[in-house]
């Protein structure tokens, strides 16, 4: 029996519209999920669903050195000549960086520069050309005065003296100042490049037009391309392909190194090519280009190959294998598995911050400043030395040998630097040094400068100045003139002091920066505004692509990757789950398939979240929760539709005589209609119309009815306005409440702020119907409103029920209304009210005085009452004016200081003619004068009729 149960229930669900709908659903999604309809909706997801994860841990060895703004308004603007980046790579090698990547393409020659001492060069060129020329002519004239050229040789033998000394000496002298005024900034570049050692610069993987000789192309390949990749299912050139149709619609692919006489001094190179997705934005990264069947690598992945000693790499269907890789820091070689998206690209996992702000960043400006600071103390070292003083003796003093001394010193450091550079001749095709320095030259040539530093601290501590300050006092008795005298010691002063700031500016630099480029991994790039090197990332709308490759290599470092897998998983998973979920609540309640529905949407995107951000498991989502969702939507408006003659039979019946909230808590739970009420703290709100039944004398009834509509209708709205709830029509009164059905947290200030409204509204009305004779006179409503504990719900029998109040402090705001008449206002309140509407962000917004302590009829305890005057911005100054003369009456009247009371509140009335209680109170202060008071007076008043 439970059996043909079961098969029936199946027969039946299969045959069911919901069902129907799921592989329909299922069907188109899928559909435009191959179409690529929801990669850019995807793409935003991945986006977000990156940020909640965990940023990744980043590498302390991974530096910026950065061609910022503060560079360019030094150096000048970029592109600058590249004697700048050679002198900045010698820095970064003296301090201590391991490797150096370059994002700046350097494809072309650079036009030749002026050598750093050309001017000296050039003297020397003319100096030396001079003595050859002068020592012809000398000659030539020796011999002519000695009789060894006869006059009629004359002519002959200087023309042959022009034509075979004086002009070759000429043109040596021309190619000699040639040769040493001008610099091949290229080659200097490339030098420096040796010379730091482990330097990595760009291959551009498309044709961009660069014509290179065979024999070159042939020697980069060579160079650059790695032949320790296994890729025998021919994965990467597919990628490849994949990339160069999307990217760049196919354009003719290219191998395009930096120049020859660079590349054959780097440590290798790596392409810049990146990919963006088709939002604009970079998530992914190739690692390898096949060219010919060797393998480039991507820019910053090149030198971490090299610096992790992989021993090979593999390429598989959905991943890239690093063999027996050392990591920095560890002891033990491992393995590494990068995963790869589905056409063989790496999702990178960006830090989430801007460029600046993420790794260490450094200026280019901070290395060119270490040059600027040792320029000038070898100036100073050089004016020192310049300004002579000898000893009585005839000897110099002892502050010149020492200052030649060190200018010598760093003329021979500076001549070794000539020599290590002339030595970096590069490597051959496979790797192997042609020429160049090893380590202990390194080490020789390092101490040399740091021990011409301290030699300069040893001279800046010798205290020269006091033995040039003796001499100086000895030539003064000698016959010096005062003036010469103080003149030579302050300049000495000056440059000894300037000597002093400039070494200790250079110390203090270069322990910091020290401590900065030690064993970094820099990446050399232009982050300044002016670039449009710019891209945007998951995180940041405009980044500096350099940045692109830190990131690249921070992900691999840190072994942080992000697996990405096929958007069909996600798919499958939500249709079995679907199907799953509307078969076993099929035949059950709406309440129960919605529910369970619900908390498979949940389920299912919960899922997709705690995978991308716990292990990094990204499934893109939006297809299958689109189409969850879309499942859980038709579900709700088929129950829904099976259900809306019900609830618009609930909506007829009720909206005729309950508020539209209480008919929608209705409908959307009918177990309200139930008796019983619940105990709320609320507000309730009672207006009547001041004299009506003299007014309902003065027209028909058919006037009368119209008229009342009107006027309570623009009452009813204003009460709705502000979320109140109609309870009944009592005649011309209406009864309301505000904080149910629905919660409201300040009821007090939406009941005190429609009593304001209520009355402007009835101003309104007042005059546009009085202008039109429609109305014999003005229609005025008095409002009573009380905040306390009520019960609120349906009272009545199962054949009679209403949404109602009741309670003590229901009958309170009722009495409020009613004792308007007493005092001639129109809105009363009581203490709780008051406080409560005057508190939070409502305060001081509403304007109030202070009234007296009652005792209503049917409640004992004194009530403090309250008169709302209106909101204070809206209020005329007469009228706040009046209110604090009205309380400082009200203080003396307390105090039983009626005659100055009674004054007040007559100057009060002044201030507002309008104002009826403060002739009240000082009516009631003239009858106490006259006929005194009880002595157990407290000033509470007791209210003898509603």
């Amino acid at each position: 029996m439970a059996q043909e149960k079961k098969t029936k229930k199946s027969s039946s669900f299969f045959k069911s519209l919901g069902f129907i709908v799921l592989v329909a659903a299922a069907a188109v999604f899928s559909a435009l999920g191959v179409l690529g309809f929801f990669q850019k909706l995807d793409y935003r997801m991945y986006d977000f669903l990156l940020g909640l994860r965990r940023e990744p841990k980043q590498s302390e060895k991974i530096l910026f050195v950065n061609i910022d703004d503060e560079s360019i308004q030094a150096l000048g603007e970029w592109p600058w000549s590249r004697d700048i980046i050679a002198d900045c790579l010698l820095r970064i090698r003296e301090l201590g960086a391991e490797s150096v990547v370059f994002d700046v393409e350097y494809l072309s020659p650079s036009p030749r520069g002026v050598a750093p001492n050309a001017e000296e060069n050039m003297n020397a060129a003319i100096s030396a050309g001079r003595n050859d020329i002068t020592g012809v002519i000398n000659e030539f004239s020796e011999s002519v005065r000695r009789g060894f050229v006869s006059r009629s040789e004359l002519s002959a033998v200087t023309k042959d003296m022009i034509a075979n000394y004086i002009d070759p000496a000429l043109s040596n002298m021309q190619a000699d100042i040639a040769s040493k005024i001008y610099r091949d900034n290229d080659d200097y570049f490339a030098r420096a490049i040796q010379f730091f050692g482990n330097t990595w610069l760009t291959v551009n993987t498309r044709d961009v037009a660069i014509t290179l000789s065979d024999e070159d192309r042939n020697y980069a390949q060579k160079r650059i391309l790695l032949s320790n990749v296994t890729d025998s299912g021919g994965f990467i050139s597919r990628a490849n392909q994949y990339t160069s149709d999307e990217q760049y619609n196919g354009q003719k692919t290219g191998f395009s190194p930096a120049l020859h006489t660079l590349i054959s001094r780097a440590a290798g190179a790596g392409f810049t090519n990146v990919v963006i997705d088709s939002d604009g934005t970079r998530r992914r990264i190739e690692l390898l280009y096949d060219y010919g069947g060797k393998y480039a690598a991507q820019l910053s992945f090149a030198p971490l190959l090299h610096i992790l000693n992989a021993e090979r790499i593999e390429r598989t269907q959905n991943s890239l294998i690093v063999f027996n890789a050392l990591f920095p820091g560890e002891t033990e070689k491992t393995t590494v598995k990068i995963p790869l998206d589905g056409h063989g690209r790496m999702l990178i996992n960006w830090l989430h911050r801007e460029q600046g702000k993420s790794f260490k960043n450094e200026s280019v400006v901070f290395l060119k400043d270490l040059d600027f600071i040792e320029e000038a103390v070898v100036t100073t070292l050089g004016n020192i030395c310049s300004n002579e003083l000898f000893a009585s003796d005839g000897s110099a003093l002892g502050y010149m040998g020492a200052a030649q001394k060190l200018l010598k010193q760093y003329k021979t450091i500076d001549e070794e630097k000539q020599i290590l550079l002339a030595r970096c001749a590069g490597f051959n095709e496979d790797g192997e040094l042609i020429d160049g320095i090893n380590a202990n030259e390194y080490e020789a040539y390092f101490a040399a400068r740091a021990a011409f530093y301290d030699d300069i601290g040893s001279f800046i501590d010798a205290g020269y100045m006091s033995s040039i300050e003796a001499r100086i006092a000895e030539l003064l008795k000698a016959g010096l003139s005062e003036e010469q005298a103080g003149n030579f010691i302050d300049v000495m002063k000056e440059q000894f002091a300037l000597l002093s700031d400039n070494y200790k500016t250079y110390r203090q630099y270069v322990n910091d920066m020290k401590d900065v480029y030690r064993a970094s991994y820099c990446i050399i790039g232009n982050t300044a505004s002016s670039t449009t090197d710019l891209g945007t990332n998951p995180f940041t709308r405009s980044y500096p692509n350099v940045g692109t490759h830190a990131n690249v290599m921070n992900t691999i470092l840190q072994r942080d990757f992000i697996t990405p897998f096929p958007w069909y998983y996600g798919m499958i998973a939500a249709f079995l789950l679907m199907f799953f979920v509307m078969f076993i609540t099929y035949g059950r309640s709406d309440m129960m398939q919605n529910v369970v529905t619900g908390i498979a949407v949940f389920l299912i995107v919960s899922v997709f979240v705690f995978f991308m951000i716990v292990p990094g498991y990204y499934i893109p989502p939006v297809a299958s929760c689109l189409f969850m969702l879309f499942i859980y939507v038709a579900g709700i408006i088929l129950r829904f539709t099976l259900s809306d003659r019900e609830k618009r039979f609930l909506r007829r019946a009720f909206s005729t005589y309950l508020s539209k909230d209480v008919v929608n808590a209705i409908v959307e739970d009918p177990e309200k209609l139930s008796l019983g009420g619940e105990d709320k703290h609320i507000t309730a709100l009672f207006s009547d119309i001041k004299g009506f039944s003299s007014f309902s004398e003065l027209v028909t009834p058919t006037q009368l009815v119209s008229i009342l509509n009107e006027y309570l209708g623009l009452l009813s709205d204003t009460i709705l306005r502000y979320n109140g709830t109609i309870d009944k029509y009592i005649g011309d009164a209406i009864v309301s409440f505000f904080g149910a059905p629905i919660d409201l947290p300040d009821h007090a200030y939406r009941a005190c702020a429609a009593a304001v409204r209520m009355k402007q509204a009835e101003k309104l009305y007042n005059e546009k119907h009085l202008a039109h004779k429609d109305i014999p006179r003005e229609l005025e409503t008095r409002i009573g409103i009380n905040t306390g504990n009520m019960v609120v719900g349906n009272m009545g029998t199962s054949m009679k029920m209403n949404y109602t109040i009741m309670g003590n402090d229901v009958n309170l705001a009722s009495r409020l209304e009613g004792v308007n008449k007493i005092y001639k206002s129109w809105i009363l309140v009581s203490e709780t009210t008051w406080n409560e509407a005057d508190s939070g962000e409502h305060k001081g917004e509403l304007v109030s005085r202070r009234l007296d302590k009652v005792r209503v009829v049917g409640i004992n305890k004194p009530v403090q009452l309250y008169n709302i005057l209106g909101f204070k911005n809206e209020m005329p100054p007469d009228e706040l004016a009046s209110l604090g003369e009205f309380h400082e009456a009200l203080d003396r009247y307390l105090a039983r200081d009626f005659k100055k009371a009674g004054k007040m509140f007559m100057n009060a009335n002044k201030l507002n003619p309008a104002d009826g209680a403060s002739l009240v109170f000082a009516e009631r202060c003239k009858d106490y004068l006259k006929h005194g008071i009880p002595d157990d007076w407290d000033g509470v008043m007791n209210m003898t009729t509603k």
